[in-house]
């Protein structure tokens, strides 16, 4: 049982592999693709891209998807966030928007007098809630031994 249990886990693991494995460069080294996707205004230092490698770990050529990495520094100064950016992937179609359906207009309301202020029954008094007191253990206590 225990073999099979075994042999499943690395069967899982072999078939939840990444088809491709992907490798952090500088963003100089970005392919045209991802020219479109790289934020305006954001400093080149806090850039990088992410490409796909083959088993030489050489960056697999024509047209590649990947991401653009991008390092946000946090306010405390020390910690980053990374923000990836994909470029490359075949985004699907956006949706057809449907037609919006006219909307009848609404009958005006007549206006209501506005009603007298309420004035205030009674002072409002401090509701004081008085609990039990706490029950006392019982039996064997061992924790002033410890």
């Amino acid at each position: 049982m225990k073999y099979i249990l075994l042999s499943a886990c690395i069967l899982g693991m072999a078939v939840c592999a990444p088809p491709q494995m992907y490798m952090e460069f500088d963003i100089h080294h970005a392919p045209a693709q991802a020219a479109q996707a790289i934020p305006a205004g954001v400093p080149a230092g806090t850039l990088e891209v992410l490409l796909p490698v083959d088993a030489q770990r050489q960056p697999i050529g024509g047209p590649v998807r990947g991401f653009i990495k991008q390092e946000i520094l946090q306010a405390n100064g020390r910690d980053t966030k990374d923000l990836y950016i994909p470029f490359g992937f075949d985004l699907p179609a956006p949706a057809a928007a449907a037609p919006v359906a006219p909307v009848d207009p609404v009958a005006p309301v007549d206006p209501v007098a506005p009603a007298a202020p309420a004035a205030p029954a009674a002072p409002l008094e401090p509701v004081i809630a008085a609990a039990a007191p706490a029950a006392k253990p019982m039996g064997d206590d061992d924790d002033d031994d410890d």
